[in-house]
């Protein structure tokens, strides 16, 4: 990875890869193609060239200076494509063939393993036809293969990860129990609000045509037929209120996506619009409205035809009814009225009351992020330094990243500063010896996986067994409010 200048605010990686893994790595030449296998050729994007000032030209000659393990080389390709640069991509890529990559580290000596672990390496990517159980299909694969993931050092040792894109699919297995929990509520209350939601209609439209069933059950109709009947109705609805559902839950979808992606900053707002998820939402809708309509299709299947003839929404009752002096309203009207079948005001009640919270809930979910509050939590707004410090690969502090203290004085004046503060950093020549249990205690903070059992490997150990950690950084802030710097490089906080 180049970092001196024009690199040094840019993450740029100089590799070799096939034409698999650059289509899957959003790396396909627009203008030319990919280098051949035996030449110097090399491609790169927009970006790239626009650092070295050049113009997107193809068989011109890029020159690039970058380090190899710590080896300081300086490589001419032949440019042989070029794509467009994405603001979306993490890092911009110089992709060489094979052979020339090979050719670089002759040059420069690198043997294996590298002091890095990662220089001369290969790498394999798979894409897998479900993002489900990623981790575990890798080690049937490698299990197929004769190779293992555990023991590094071995001979067949092959180490593997998941794609931090995919994190989401490892979820049902590192899930906390309170998220999960958090889950299985909101489902549930999903479910819950639509089957009530549905039961009412179907009991108010069987309550409704009591009479009817009654009088289809002199004529000879079975329970079971009635129940077929109400069952046909809810098929027949679902018939023309699914489809129209889905369309309309889609539009609104499409209208509400970018709202809601417009409140993160750096993503992208994409609107799917794949089969199956229309299918499972088809299929959902219509298990609810059949699991809603069984028990009004019993009601209906139980009542005899006398009992429908003379059928009243209120319950029986043989009490006489008190008198009362005070005038009749809209108000007592209405109240009496739910007082005639309480079970069923209840129901109705709740069924609206749970849509209402779910509502909320949705609304709360999606605009509930106060960036304010957020930005509260930050020990400073802006980190002002060195553009090394922000580096992916950049080795440590040294004393050339300081920032001058004309500069930290030009910022401290300019309009809108309330506070700031700054944080300062020395590499002392101090290593620290500890086990290995201390050390990946430490270390798990930020690396977990094979990526840790990787930095155990390769660390430097004493005659006795234990781990160099180091060289360690001191570092210490002068400022109440400085601004937090890993590896304590010296920035100002604002």
């Amino acid at each position: 990875m180049p970092q001196e200048i024009p690199f040094n605010k840019d993450h740029v990686e100089v590799s070799c890869c096939d034409e698999n893994s650059a289509h899957w790595g959003y790396c396909d030449p627009t203008q030319g193609r990919l280098p051949k296998e035996g030449t110097d050729e090399a491609a790169t994007d927009t970006r790239v060239l626009e650092l070295l000032g050049l113009e997107p030209k193809l068989g011109q000659q890029v020159t690039i200076t970058f380090e190899v393990d710590g080896h300081t080389t300086t490589q001419t390709f032949t440019l042989c494509g070029f794509w467009e640069y994405d603001e979306a991509m993490v890092a911009s890529q110089v992709l060489l063939p094979r052979s020339l990559a090979q050719q670089v580290l002759d040059e420069v000596g690198v043997k294996q393993p590298s002091c890095d672990g990662l220089t001369g390496t290969y790498s394999m990517d798979v894409m897998l036809g479900s993002s489900m159980q990623i981790e575990e299909k890798m080690e049937q694969i490698l299990a197929r293969n004769g190779c293992q993931s555990e023991t590094v050092g071995e001979e067949n040792y092959v180490g593997i990860g998941v794609n931090w894109g995919y994190t989401g699919a490892k979820m049902a297995r590192t899930m906390d129990p309170i998220t999960l929990v958090i889950l299985v509520c909101a489902l549930l209350l999903i479910i819950f609000t639509g089957y009530l939601i549905i039961y009412n209609v179907f009991q108010i439209s069987v309550a409704g045509d009591i009479r009817f069933y009654g009088l289809l059950k002199t004529i000879g109709t079975t329970p079971r037929q009635l129940r077929r009947i109400i069952r046909i109705q809810a098929l027949l609805l679902c018939l023309a209120g699914i489809p129209v559902g889905l369309v309309l839950g889609w539009l609104a979808g499409s209208a509400l996506v970018p709202v809601v992606i417009g409140q993160l900053n750096g993503m992208r707002t994409m609107v799917s619009v794949s089969p199956m998820l229309f299918g499972l939402s088809a299929l959902f809708a219509l298990a609810t409205v059949l699991i809603s309509c069984r028990r009004p299709g019993r009601l209906a299947g139980k009542v005899s035809p006398v009992e429908a003839v003379r059928y009243t929404k209120g319950p029986k009752s043989h009490t006489r009814t008190k008198r009362t002096r005070k005038g009749v309203s809209l108000f007592s009207m209405a109240w009496a009225n739910l007082g005639r079948s309480r079970g069923k005001t209840g129901i109705t009640v709740l069924s609206l009351s749970l849509a209402v919270v779910l509502l909320t809930l949705t609304v709360t979910f999606a605009r509930g992020f106060d960036m304010d509050k957020y930005l509260r939590a930050k020990p400073c707004d802006f980190q002002i330094a060195d553009a090394g410090c922000f580096q992916t690969g950049n080795s440590g502090f040294n004393t050339d990243m300081a920032v001058p203290e004309q500069v930290m004085q030009a910022l401290q004046t300019q309009d809108g500063i309330v506070q700031g503060g700054r944080a300062y950093g020395k590499v002392g020549a101090v290593e620290e010896f500890v086990s290995e249990e201390y050390y990946r205690s430490m270390r798990s903070q930020w690396v977990s996986g094979q990526a840790l059992e990787s930095q155990v490997a390769y660390a430097q150990r004493t005659p006795e067994g234990l781990l160099v950690d180091g060289p360690a950084l001191w570092h210490g802030s002068l400022s109440a409010k400085s601004a937090y710097c890993a590896g304590g490089r010296p920035v100002l906080a604002v």
